[in-house]
């Protein structure tokens, strides 16, 4: 059998475990004065049949099978791949009445030697244990298939998997009734192979169901458990699994894994993660190439086919990813406006416009100096622009000290998770209120046109006046709610800063022109100066502002410490009134730079 390096790494070190059988071993006795030691990394497929073969083909000889701690650590009783090897050494192994798909898998194998000889995966195990045959063509892996039908039922879409044969010998081809019976995607078999399609035009994630409850039994089909546990849950439905006992002696204990989201250097976990969106790794950052080390166990091609269905397809206002345009036609610049650029101390609105003038791209990605920026999406955001002109991304308070954070920045996280969430509850409905710079892309001639239009003469506002022009000009405004686009910003950490930044905010206020934001300011207001002069209100109020709030409370927060942040959030609402009036009333009368 021919090897290459775009291969799984569990084929390659059997093969080259097999090779240096064959030149070391070929002779009836292994006579070398030292034992001969066969590297399997974790390869457990390699240590269960070279275990088989070495007893069958070697016994007695000085051969030492070594690997990853992980690899030594897993349970050494007989598996279906041990039977597996048996049978292919010419064993005879009884027929039991519940045997496993791979069991039966390599009995017809055997049966068809035949076409067998590259099978084996080299000349020694053909030597050393009398079997002869001719070279055949491989299948298509199911179990690999596992995780495009989770990418399918999760985004929509069509997918071909190339080599997939419906008639296969391998048992976890029933991933395709699974997947057909449960999450609504269906196969159709071609001569070019398997083609998946979810019958749910925007995915599984807005497909109704009858019921909510997935019931499975993994106990010969256990690979494709993590695929199969995060389609659930990204769907939203209750798995009820049984058989997964050995799930615990693989790569990893993939029961933890899936419940925790980890990799733990397992190939089937990283590649269940990535195609449910849990991890989204740069190719070129070091946990991109650790994911790619990892990945390459089995299917070392599946990050790079994962990417290039995310730079080649986009979700239309129906859902369904379709090819939009060549993404290498858009160009994005990163702009981060430091005051005074070029030490002019003009402040922050004259920094934006030299930097944007100055550029030399289609589109604008501004971030302030302060938040923490989502670099690894960096390259996906092209996909998501389409024809829009201001895209509204998401943004996240968090303090630096955690849950340890002090009561002015828990105030503050509760507020900006209440701005947030009605931030892009508004934008969702057409009717956008607020937006922030601090995460913010928008057309570079669409950012000129209104330029004018942005208030110089005000220190601060240049993103909500830029919002305003944007919707009186009647340009496209859409708005991205996704973790993996959201900035970090931070509290203030002082009360002085505090309320400088609020009335730097407020003192915009009278400029608005907007009748929605003007009808959402006026609403606050009028709700907050009611709860001064009826407290009851807060009765109403709290129940609605709190719910706001628990939707963007950081994992800490709303996990961690959430009977805590409650009385944070009461304490909010109960002194947000009284701070609302003196920042308005400063805004007014204050006129400090950025």
């Amino acid at each position: 059998m021919r090897v290459s390096s775009d291969m799984p790494d569990d084929v390659i070190i059997l093969h080259d475990a097999l090779e240096t059988l064959r030149k070391y071993g070929h002779k009836p006795i292994y006579t070398s004065p030292h034992p001969l030691r066969l590297y399997l990394g974790n390869c457990g497929t390699a240590l269960r049949f070279l275990r088989v073969h070495l007893q069958m083909c070697y016994p007695g000889e000085p051969i030492v099978l070594e690997g990853d701690p992980r690899l030594m650590e897993r349970d050494g009783k007989p598996t279906s791949q041990t039977t597996s090897a048996l049978i292919l050494h010419g064993v005879e192994v009884p027929v039991s009445e519940n045997e496993s798909p791979y069991i039966t898998m390599s009995r017809r194998i055997k049966d068809s030697y035949s076409e067998l000889r590259e099978r084996s995966y080299s000349e020694a195990v053909l030597q050393r244990s009398g079997l002869t045959g001719v070279a055949g063509l491989l299948e298509a892996d199911w179990s690999a298939a596992a995780f495009w039908y989770e990418y399918v039922a999760i985004h929509g879409g069509e997918v071909l998997l190339e080599g997939l044969k419906e008639d296969s010998l391998q048992g976890d081809r029933v991933v395709a009734d699974i997947y057909a019976e449960h999450f609504g995607v269906q196969t159709t078999f071609t001569p070019e192979g398997a083609v998946i399609q979810s019958v749910s035009p925007a995915g599984g994630l807005s497909a109704k169901r009858s019921c909510n409850e997935v019931v499975i039994d993994f106990v010969n089909i256990p690979d494709l458990y993590p695929a199969v546990a995060l389609t659930c849950e990204r769907l939203g439905l209750e798995l009820k699994a049984t058989g997964t006992e050995r799930l615990r002696y693989k790569e990893s204990d993939r029961l933890e894994a899936v419940r925790l989201h980890e990799v733990r250097n397992d190939h089937r976990m990283a590649m269940a993660l990535m195609a449910a969106d849990y991890i989204k790794p740069l190719p070129t950052s070091p946990e991109g190439k650790e994911i790619q080390t990892i990945i390459s166990k089995s299917y070392p091609q599946f990050a790079e086919i994962l990417q290039q269905i995310h730079h080649n397809s986009r979700r239309s206002a129906d859902g369904q990813p379709t090819v939009k345009y060549n993404v290498a036609s858009l160009s994005i610049s990163h702009i981060t406006p430091i005051r005074g650029v070029n030490d002019d101390n003009l402040g922050k609105k004259h920094a934006l416009s030299k930097l944007i003038h100055a550029a030399d791209t289609e589109y604008i990605w501004m971030h302030d100096d302060d938040v923490e920026w989502p670099k690894a999406i960096i390259c996906d955001l092209p996909l998501v622009i389409g024809d829009l002109d201001l895209i509204i991304l998401p943004l996240r308070m968090e303090s630096a000290h955690g849950v340890g954070s002090s009561l002015l920045e828990r105030l503050q996280i509760a507020e900006y998770a209440a701005i947030q969430e009605l931030t892009i509850r508004m934008a969702k409905k057409g009717h956008a209120v607020m937006c922030s710079g601090a995460n913010l892309i928008v057309k570079r001639e669409v950012w000129l046109a209104c330029e004018a239009e942005l208030h110089p003469e005000i220190p601060s506002g240049d993103d909500m006046f830029l919002l305003e022009a944007v919707k009186r000009h009647g340009y496209k405004i859409g708005v991205i709610d996704e973790p993996d686009y959201t900035a970090i910003v931070r509290p203030q950490t002082t009360w002085r800063a505090f309320f400088r930044q609020r009335m730097r905010w407020a003192g915009k206020a009278p400029k608005y022109t907007d009748k929605d934001i003007i009808r959402c300011g006026a609403l606050v207001a009028a709700a907050n100066i009611l709860q001064i002069l009826c407290p009851l209100i807060i009765l109403i109020k709290f129940p609605i502002e709190y719910s706001l709030i628990r939707k963007r409370l950081t994992p800490p927060f709303r996990e961690g410490s959430g009977v805590g942040f409650f009385f944070v959030a009461l304490l909010l609402e109960i002194v947000y009134p009284i701070y609302l009036l003196i920042s308005l009333l400063g805004g007014l009368f204050s006129r400090r730079a950025w």
